[in-house]
């Protein structure tokens, strides 16, 4: 994909995401990595003192909690979070007026992609209490993924430092995991073809690559993350429908889908909307459609000290729901909805430069459980009066 609408990086913004990258890089391989290599070393204390293993991540943080190595990490990890963001941003404000008009432009021009806003949608008090409370907003990005409406680029810029990869940008490493994800749907005909919680069209994208004869919708609620993906799939001549619905209610019709998808939605939001988007994706798919998702690995799959280093997140990168979904059945929710032939475990690809989906989980070393896939099948009978 070619780059998006921002120039070029200024010298002391580039300098700054170097920095940014080198400290992550640096704290990955020479501090979190030998923390979780000394874990074994840490348990052998723990049972000398009489504890026995840990079997819990609480137990297993308690090894990491007072270390002040472990501590500087996660200041780290924070702190260039915010320095990586904050850069990408003040880049993209100081040529607002021009990316203004032109992501404004881009929302009446439909050549190849459609982009439906609706004006009467409220953003539901999950979504925007973050920013108005104090609290952290989601990946500390300000203001969250809708309260900017230059949130698209500079997301896109900051995103690819977030990869250690800002230089090649966001998409540097190829759609590879993505298409890998959206080609292991059943073998089946998808004619219709939803993706919830699109964002950016990440996803999207891939799905109207990888179904070219498909029609895909793409839903958010968020208007500036919706008119950035709008923008994107216009600029290369994707043939995509850009709605801005609400993923637990979406107003479509029942049994409209052949497959839904989600990439990366389940831990942002809580788990009552959760839930009701299981049901809405239950309801809206035809008999024998499937819903796949892409997410994080709940703790369940990891061991202790991994499912502690991943929990760092909903402490210290605004992930305000991550521990109720990790810590959650979601299989047993998919199949409380109806859903059958369920399966679920990492995606099987391997990308040797992937960091991980985690903010500090990450050692440089290679690991598929990082990205979770979820996938079920609605019954071809399903009985009367259950839509």
């Amino acid at each position: 994909m070619t780059p998006g609408p921002m120039t070029p990086a200024s010298h002391d913004d580039a300098s700054r995401l170097d920095f940014v990258e080198g400290v992550r890089a640096f704290n990955y391989r020479h501090i979190v990595k030998p923390l979780v290599d000394d874990y074994g070393r840490r348990v052998d204390e723990r049972k000398r003192a009489g504890l026995g293993e840990p079997v819990t991540k609480e137990e297993a943080g308690s090894l990491y909690i007072s270390d002040p190595s472990y501590l500087f990490s996660c200041a780290l990890q924070r702190s260039m979070q915010r320095l990586g963001w904050s850069t990408a941003s003040e880049g993209a404000h100081r040529e607002a007026a021009s990316l203004s008009m032109e992501l404004r432009a881009s929302q009446s021009t439909s050549v190849h992609s459609e982009l439906i806003l609706d004006s009467q949608l409220q953003m539901p008090d999950w979504y925007t209490s973050a920013h108005f409370s104090g609290r952290d907003d989601i990946h500390l990005v300000e203001g969250g993924y809708w309260a900017d409406e230059l949130v698209g680029p500079f997301y896109e810029r900051g995103g690819a430092a977030y990869r250690l990869a800002w230089r090649g940008g966001y998409d540097a490493a190829g759609p590879g995991a993505l298409e890998i994800f959206a080609r292991s749907a059943p073998p089946g005909r998808y004619d219709k073809v939803l993706d919830l919680g699109c964002s950016f069209g990440g996803l999207t994208r891939v799905l109207r690559s990888v179904f070219p004869t498909s029609e895909v919708i793409g839903i958010d609620i968020s208007v500036p993350a919706l008119t950035y993906a709008h923008y994107l799939a216009e600029r290369d001549g994707q043939r995509i429908s850009y709605q801005q619905r609400d993923a637990s209610a979406t107003g479509f019709d029942a049994e409209s889908f052949d497959l839904v998808t989600a990439f990366l939605l389940l831990h942002e939001v809580p788990d009552d909307v959760r839930a009701s988007i299981v049901a809405e994706a239950f309801r809206i798919l035809r008999p024998g459609g499937t819903l796949m998702f892409l997410d994080i690995p709940p703790y369940s799959a990891l061991t202790p000290v991994q499912a502690w280093f991943e929990s760092f997140d909903g402490r210290g990168n605004g992930e305000c729901f991550w521990e109720e979904f990790l810590v959650s059945d979601f299989p047993a929710l998919m199949r409380s909805a109806g859903f059958e032939e369920l399966s679920e475990g990492p995606l099987d690809y391997e990308e040797k430069s992937y960091w991980g989906s985690s903010a500090l989980w990450r050692t440089g070393e290679f690991d598929p459980v990082h990205r979770w896939v979820t996938r079920a099948v609605k019954p071809s009978l399903v009985a009367a009066g259950s839509l």
